[in-house]
């Protein structure tokens, strides 16, 4: 569900260079289509539905160009939830036809959308809404901390990731 929303959205293609800072995934009865709901020069906020769910993507211009992480990451004592591989990472940029470059760099940033895809299967039937603060890159060891409907991951200690599930 989540590639096919994400499909959608990759026809934006004027868009490719901006980061996803936010998303909001809901399930329920939606008319299909894709469409920009708001946009200036610095952020775009879209929209993709199917018969069953909503995702809303909020988006932003970065004020420097974003290059690949170099050196290696700082693993934490914390316990492990996932780690992302580049091949994994690099299947779902060419399921979902998504051309923004800074997931094929070595490493790769994970997608959001993925991200969003790993969430959901988590608790299915949900709504879920997620703050992007970090970036994620392949091979970095996650922890997911959850306190009732709110969910953080972390890379290293690091906040990455800020949610709700509801």
């Amino acid at each position: 569900m989540i590639r096919e929303l994400a499909k959608k959205l990759s026809a934006f293609g004027q868009f490719v260079g901006f980061v996803i800072i936010e998303l909001q995934f809901r399930r329920g009865t939606f008319e299909a289509g894709a469409q920009i709901v708001k946009e200036h020069s610095s952020m775009v906020l879209l929209r993709a539905s199917s018969a069953e769910a909503e995702l809303v993507v909020k988006m932003i211009r970065p004020h420097k160009e974003i290059t690949a992480a170099l050196g290696s990451r700082i693993q934490s004592a914390e316990k492990i939830w996932r780690v992302f591989t580049a091949s994994e990472v690099l299947d779902f940029v060419a399921a979902v036809g998504d051309n923004n470059p800074i997931h094929r760099f070595n490493p790769p940033i994970v997608p959001a959308f993925l991200i969003l895809e790993t969430i959901c299967a988590k608790f299915p039937n949900q709504s879920i809404r997620l703050k992007f603060k970090n970036f994620i890159t392949a091979g970095e060891s996650l922890s997911l901390h959850v306190d009732g409907n709110r969910l953080e991951i972390r890379g290293a200690g690091v906040r990455k990731v800020l949610g709700d599930v509801s």
